[in-house]
């Protein structure tokens, strides 16, 4: 059965006890895991009913019984913490938890703390919020993480928590995990990708509450990506700053384009992205091209803002390139699942029956949920409650995919164009809260996604909001960096291959 595996990943599949597994970009991450739960099945007889897979993201939760399935593992559980925490809860107390939505979760902290934009950076606010909840007799999930985890839930010695994407966890996830300690822990992630800080996730205290609450865990690397050449790899090692050390990644592809341009103004980076991207799809205006090197779908425009790239919008459709502003349509698919939320509440029609009269943007993604949810109306609902702008991102709609580095997590394309590197964007420093390690890491997210090349640009002043923001970040200071001169005198030739 290990034929096909790495000598890294036969190492994570055949150790037994408590493990990290540091899986960098590419790496094979997902099918490592699926191995060693079919090693954990049939060479270390352990029941399926015993090995609960866990993540944060409904999405990937989604993708992974998936892939068990096409396996022949949909025996295994797959959740999200929130589902787990939820199946307790009903369990213990034979009632449904009686839990608001995210939109509904808005209203109640607007009402609150109207004047502040984040309240969750003081913990009195949220105490005040949590005491609103239980005096309505209301659980947000966060609130039902908390009260699940005082619950007397047995030991659940034996069992095996195999958690995916463990850098994204909180603190209030780690605080709901401690009733489980007795059990096994396989933690698959990357914690050089951990960029949700606004979400209250802090690397140094889960780097600390690991070591506390599982200090004899073994820490394994997956470091030979299959996704990113070597080159581009070569210049993410830069911003790698996790507490686990890992060793310099290696690539079964040789080469990858990383390249900058910089620009005197931002008409002419405007001028010269068109001129790339059409490159890149072949050459040829697209309405009359009759082969392709890539589809537009291959391509990712990104920034650390996405204002950065919204001028550029009508200017690729004039052009005739297809575009798809893929957190827009997220939210779009977003509001159209909130309708179908309150239909599915205040209706006596089937679930059937209602995804199948649903707009079809979202019915097989609620076909997909139903059936995570095992067909229970009541873990659905619970399911629609807790989604989040963030699970229908969809980079996989025809057009050049235009989003924040923010949104890229997770995803990959051919290329990679990042746009808006100067200095005061990256890192972020035009506004307050700005943390410089996850500033690097987000750079390490955005290279990372590229499979044959990464581009970036900066210009010389770039306007942005009320800020004005001048010269390249330090951060890209030293790479390979092209001046593109301005047409008023003749255009070096530039190879962009």
């Amino acid at each position: 059965m290990f034929e096909n595996l790495t000598e890294e990943q036969k190492n994570v599949v055949l150790e037994d006890g408590d493990l990290i597994v540091i899986a960098g970009p590419g790496t094979g991450k997902t099918f490592t895991l699926i191995e060693k739960i079919r090693n954990l099945l049939e060479n270390k007889n352990v029941i399926p009913d015993k090995i609960i897979i866990l993540t944060y993201s409904l999405k990937v939760s989604q993708e992974l019984k998936a892939k068990l399935s096409k396996e022949g593992l949909s025996s295994i559980k797959v959740d999200t913490f929130h589902g787990f925490a939820y199946d307790l809860w009903r369990d213990y107390f034979q009632k449904i938890p009686p839990l608001i939505s995210e939109k509904e979760k808005d209203k109640i902290i607007k009402a609150l703390f109207s004047k502040e934009k984040n309240f969750l950076k003081f913990p009195k606010n949220k105490e005040i919020y949590f005491n609103y909840l239980k005096s309505k007799n209301l659980l947000d999930f966060e609130l039902l993480l908390y009260e699940v985890s005082k619950l007397p839930l047995g030991d659940f010695k034996n069992y095996y928590f195999i958690i995916d994407e463990f850098q994204d966890l909180s603190p209030e996830i780690l605080h709901f995990l401690v009733p489980f300690q007795r059990a096994n822990f396989i933690l698959f992630g990357d914690p050089n990708q951990s960029i949700y800080s606004f979400k209250g996730v802090n690397l140094q205290y889960l780097y600390q509450f690991l070591q506390k609450f599982k200090p004899e865990m073994k820490i394994f690397t997956l470091s030979l990506s299959f996704r990113c050449p070597q080159n581009i790899l070569k210049f993410a090692e830069k911003f790698k700053n996790a507490p686990w050390e890992s060793p310099s990644y290696k690539s079964f592809k040789k080469n990858g384009i990383f390249q900058g341009f910089f620009f005197s103004n931002v008409f002419e980076e405007e001028e010269f992205l068109i001129k790339l991207v059409k490159d890149l799809l072949g050459g040829l205006q697209l309405e009359s091209q009759k082969y392709s090197f890539i589809s537009p779908k291959d391509i990712f425009i990104i920034s650390r803002i996405k204002n950065i790239f919204l001028p550029l919008k009508d200017k690729f459709l004039k052009e005739g390139i297809p575009v798809n502003f893929v957190e827009d349509e997220a939210k779009n698919s977003f509001e159209k699942i909130s309708e179908f939320l309150k239909k599915l509440e205040n209706s006596l029609i089937s679930v059937e029956d209602l995804i199948k009269v649903s707009d079809p943007d979202i019915s097989s993604f609620l076909e997909n949920i139903w059936a995570l949810a095992l067909y229970d109306k009541q873990k659905f609902l619970s399911y629609l409650k807790g989604l989040a702008i963030k699970d229908f991102i969809n980079p996989y709609k025809e057009g050049v995919n235009f989003l924040s580095i923010h949104a890229s997590k997770g995803l990959e394309a051919e290329y990679v164009i990042l746009l808006g590197t100067e200095e005061g964007l990256i890192p972020l420093k035009i506004f307050d809260d700005t943390i410089e390690d996850e500033e690097k890491r987000l750079i390490y997210v955005a290279i990372t996604r590229a499979k044959k090349g990464f581009y970036f640009t900066t210009v010389k002043e770039r306007k942005i909001f009320n800020f004005t923001v001048k010269g390249i970040s330090p951060y890209f200071k030293g790479f390979p960096l092209n001046f593109i001169s301005s047409k008023r005198k003749k255009p070096k030739q530039v190879n962009l291959f």
